[in-house]
This record gives C-alpha cells, sequence and structure tokens, in this order.
C-alpha cells in the first residue's frame, strides 16, 4: 500500500505534528479490529455503478458507504469531503483497470494471518507497540490515510499478474505492487503510530519514513520501498550532497509527497530511502540491537541521532 505510505506528510511537515489515530489501541493484535468487509462491498456495488453510470454516485452512496464500516465512512468523510460524485469519477475513468483488479483486491483479505504474524512479531521486538484497528478499502486512488477511526488502507496498487496497469500514471504503475507484500505495508504504516511526532523539519519526516521502511524489513523480511533502493545505492552520495543543504528546513519539496517529479529515470520519494540509509547506519552502529530499535521508535530529537548514526560522516568521507 502507498500510504506511500505516504500518510498526509506535506500537511505533517508544515506543522510540526503528526496524525495517529486516537481509537484505543490494543495490547493484542488479536483484539485490533481487522475490517476487509468494505471491499467486497464495493465489488457488490461496482456493476450496478456500471450498469447505471448516470447515478454510479448514488449507487456507491447507497451501496457502499453508507452501510459500510467506521473505518469507510472516515474515509469517505476525509478523502472525498462526503462527496460520492467524486469517488464515482475515479472509479468510472478507470474502467479496465477495475475490471481486471477484482480478484487481486479481494484476495487482500488473505494476506490477514501473514500480517497479524508480522505484528506480532513487531510486538516481539518492540513490546510496548499497542495495535490500532486496520480497515482495506477501495478508496479510487485517493491514497490511504490514518484518522481516529484507524489505519485506512486502499487496496488499490496491489496489483498482480492479469490487472491491466495502463489506465495508471506512471507513479501509480511503479508503485504497483504484489498483495503479498501488505504484511510490510501495514507494519510500516503501524510503526507511524508508534513513533515520535515529527518536529517541523524535513530531517524528521525522513527518518520517520525510513525508520518504517527500516523496522518494517527487520520483521517481515521485505522492504515496502525496495524499488527506490535501485536507484539510491547508484546515487547515495549524490542523494546526501542534495539533502544535507535543505534536511533542516520545513519544506518536502523532492524528498517526500512529490509524486508528480517520477520520472523513468528517476523515483519520486527518494527521502524514505535516505531516511532509510540513517536507521541502517544507527542499527549497524549498536551493540545490541533490541534497544536500537526502541531507540528509533522513541527518539524526539533527529538531529541528535543522525549525528549519533555516523551516517553524515560516513558520507562526508572520500
Amino acid at each position: 500500500m502507498r500510504s506511500s505510505f505516504l500518510l498526509l506528510l506535506g500537511g505533517v511537515l508544515l506543522l510540526g505534528t503528526v496524525y495517529c489515530t486516537s481509537t484505543r489501541p490494543q495490547e493484542r493484535v488479536e483484539n485490533s479490529p481487522f475490517v476487509t468487509t468494505d471491499v467486497d462491498r464495493f465489488w457488490a456495488a461496482y456493476p450496478a455503478a456500471l450498469r447505471d453510470t448516470a447515478h454510479a454516485d448514488r449507487i456507491f452512496q447507497e451501496q457502499y458507504f453508507t452501510p459500510g464500516s467506521p473505518g469507510l465512512q472516515a474515509y469517505f468523510t476525509h478523502k472525498y469531503k462526503g462527496d460520492a460524485r467524486r469517488f464515482a469519477r475515479n472509479i468510472l475513468r478507470r474502467p479496465r483497470y477495475y475490471a481486471s483488479a477484482q480478484e487481486t483486491m479481494l484476495s487482500a483479505a488473505d494476506q490477514k494471518p501473514q500480517i497479524r504474524a508480522a505484528l506480532r512479531r513487531l510486538q516481539q521486538l518492540y513490546p510496548p507497540v499497542r495495535f490500532n484497528p486496520i480497515y482495506f478499502l477501495v478508496g479510487g486512488f485517493a491514497g490511504s490515510t490514518a484518522q481516529p477511526a484507524g489505519l485506512l488502507l486502499q487496496v488499490e496498487g496491489n496489483n498482480g499478474p492479469g490487472v491491466d496497469t495502463s489506465e495508471l500514471s506512471l507513479v501509480q504503475r511503479n508503485r504497483s505492487s504484489p498483495v503479498t507484500l501488505l504484511p510490510s505495508w501495514v507494519t510500516h504504516e503501524m510503526i507511524h503510530n508508534t513513533q515520535q511526532p515529527m518536529d517541523g523539519t524535513l530531517l524528521s519526516g525522513v527518518i520517520r519514513e525510513g525508520m518504517a521502511d527500516f523496522v518494517a524489513e527487520l520483521v517481515t523480511g521485505k522492504n515496502p520501498n525496495a524499488r527506490l533502493h535501485v536507484y539510491g545505492n547508484a546515487h547515495e552520495r549524490e542523494l546526501w550532497q542534495a539533502f544535507r543543504p535543505v534536511m533542516f528546513g520545513n519544506n518536502p519539496q523532492h524528498w517526500l509527497v512529490n509524486s508528480h517529479e517520477e520520472t523513468p529515470e528517476k523515483p519520486c520519494d527518494l527521502g524514505y530511502y535516505v531516511g532509510y540509509k540513517i536507521c541502517q547506519a544507527y542499527y549497524d552502529k549498536a551493540p545490541d540491537k533490541k534497544q536500537a530499535v526502541a531507540e528509533m521508535l522513541t527518539t524526539k530529537d533527529f538531529k541528535a541521532f543522525l549525528a549519533q548514526s555516523g551516517y553524515e560522516a560516513k558520507m562526508s568521507t572520500p
């Protein structure tokens, strides 16, 4: 999932706060709601919307949103301001995609055991973690978000064989990932609800995103943003030299929430890669690896965290 992440980051950086769920988190992952019925509900409504496109908004309103879960209703309010016409337009403008993606979207529910197993491993690594409700839904490519209802995760973008992505943008196609990567994506997003808030700087946003990738990879063995590392590893020093002069500012431009800058040669969101490398350097230096993870997730001084990682010094050494 692209929450990519991904989750309200531009506003978060500028405000210096982080949006987290306020529904009481659960100590045991089994006690935290995990809802996938909204995906089934969408696919029950979709054929009727295709038969009557002039009234598709009303159909989605009556058959999808109104009877939907608290998570779906929160998503509808937050992403679409309660306007089903906008949602219907987003769906109907991609007929080949949705016609070919039903099986893949529905198969997201099959990942529930693997996702819960990943979250249990996260808790073994960091026992204080608590779990917010998780809602899978069809979002019309409006993106995933964290709201008081829980983690609201759209299933678009988890594409497999046979899914026609020709109607998607370059970045949407490039971000597409197999459904089997969902445990890593969900772990990434749950980590955001465990970390300390950003301090308003680009550095803090980059470290938090890279940290979520790094710890998710420790837990699942898979990096949800592995695609960024192909370019990043080939241009690591160059990226650091470009990032260093702007890291204490509050503008995410060129590093986060910059999907419009995706090109065939260079991916967007390379701040995730820089943050990952800082966290990797911190972890590699630490004698106690479990303690290193706890220190990552509780850090509030991101400037000190960078210094302690040794990454800046490493990148300054010829």
